[in-house]
């Protein structure tokens, strides 16, 4: 009887142990580790001239994204810089969302036919500055190519085909690790045509599901 006793009670202990140890592996699972990616620096002077493919964007470090899309990273003593680049049909429309690492507010950055910075606030993102009123940044919007009617002055276009570019002061945030992420729409796709995001599963109001960026040197 005590043997059988013994026996139950080494079963016991054996799936209590594969028990929390499943747990474990489990709770580690759903743990997401921000995987850290280096920026590196430029080697000549960078132009915001709607081309990434030019010659000093060739050190950037670069993210090939779907549907044809790419992202270009690369900085300066200075500066950040940035440019996202599609296809020749895409408008390739930015929005870059960068974490304050003094305040822990949360910035973002819209490039479309217009610029500005906002800041997500209790009442959701509010205006940082007026518009056009660029603080510590610059950047390459997309054109306007003319109006669809040009004798009623209606309908505007705009160009496809370049790409949004983007230069930040890195006196703007602090520290050499930038915590960030990226949309980016305007890209046609199989399907229907709707936002690219890095990191894929980021959510724009949610920091710890961004990636973390390091300058290098």
């Amino acid at each position: 009887m005590k043997n059988k006793t013994r026996f139950f009670l080494l079963i016991s202990l054996i799936l209590t142990s594969n028990s929390f140890a499943q747990l474990n592996d489990n709770q580690t699972s759903k743990t997401t580790v921000a995987e850290l990616i280096t920026i590196n620096p430029s080697q000549k002077t960078v132009l915001l001239d709607g081309r990434c493919g030019n010659d000093e964007w060739e050190d950037a470090t670069k993210i090939e994204l779907s549907a044809g899309a790419s992202i270009y990273l690369m900085y300066d003593e200075d500066y950040f810089y940035f440019c996202a680049c599609g296809k020749a049909e895409d408008y390739t429309i930015l929005d870059l969302y960068i974490e304050h690492a003094e305040t822990g507010r949360l910035h973002k950055f819209h490039l479309s036919a217009q610029m500005g910075e906002s800041i997500l606030t209790d009442n959701g993102w509010e205006p940082a500055s007026g518009k056009w009123e660029l603080k510590d940044y610059a950047g390459f919007w997309v054109p306007y190519n003319g109006l669809e009617d040009p004798e009623n002055r209606i309908n505007p276009l705009f160009k496809s085909g370049t790409h949004r570019q983007m230069q930040i002061s890195r006196k703007k945030f602090a520290g050499n690790t930038w915590n960030m992420m990226f949309s980016l729409s305007g890209i046609q796709q199989d399907d229907d045509g709707g936002m690219l995001l890095y990191p894929e599963k980021a959510s724009s109001e949610d920091k710890l599901t961004w990636g973390k960026f390091l300058f290098s040197n």
